[in-house]
């Protein structure tokens, strides 16, 4: 799958000036593990924003591994692609992460994020325990808590984009603002 000019423009605006870390291409452990190193080591004088944005990382890269819909060959393997950006802000740091998705998966993947932001922090642990206790569907990958602990560490809404490349195919951002106290 490749990208069009129009998706090649909407994702420069991903980029600011104050961009810390960026990455673009096959989400693996071992590419995991060098972002989580550049994250405590960009962050080391804010220790409670680091971890809590290590953890959202740790989240929202496995929603890339399980649910990208662009796949390359790497290192032997057929891996995931994505993008994963970490900004600097005036009240904290914004975590980004988008990957090509399956069109007719943005409408559920909004509304999650829209019930999400919808809901307390006392209503989003109650639906973390809930979608824990609940069975994983046999396509799915995960427990479907990953957005979720994203809102909760966060303690903000999520933000999402989303810009259609093909009638089957979209690509999702999605937002994390991190305050740094």
């Amino acid at each position: 799958m490749s990208y069009n000019r129009k998706l090649i423009d909407h994702l420069m605006i991903l980029q600011d000036e104050n961009l810390l870390i960026s990455y673009k291409g096959p989400v693996t452990p071992n590419i995991m593990a060098e972002i989580s190193r550049d994250i405590r080591g960009q962050l080391d004088g804010f220790p409670q924003a680091s971890r809590k944005i290590f953890s959202i990382f740790i989240e929202l890269a496995q929603n890339i591994l399980f649910y990208s819909a662009e796949k390359i060959r790497y290192a032997g393997r057929t891996e995931s692609v994505g993008i994963l950006q970490l900004s600097e802000v005036e009240e904290g740091y914004v975590f980004c992460c988008g990957n090509i998705v399956n069109t007719a998966d943005v409408g559920r993947l909004a509304d999650s994020c829209n019930t999400i932001n919808s809901l307390d922090r006392d209503e989003l642990r109650r639906l973390r325990r809930v979608q824990r206790r609940q069975p994983q569907a046999d396509e799915s990958k995960g427990a479907g808590i990953g957005l979720v602990q994203a809102a909760i560490l966060s303690n903000n809404p999520l933000d999402i984009d989303v810009y259609t490349i093909d009638e089957q195919h979209s690509f999702f951002s999605l937002f994390v603002t991190i305050d740094k106290d």
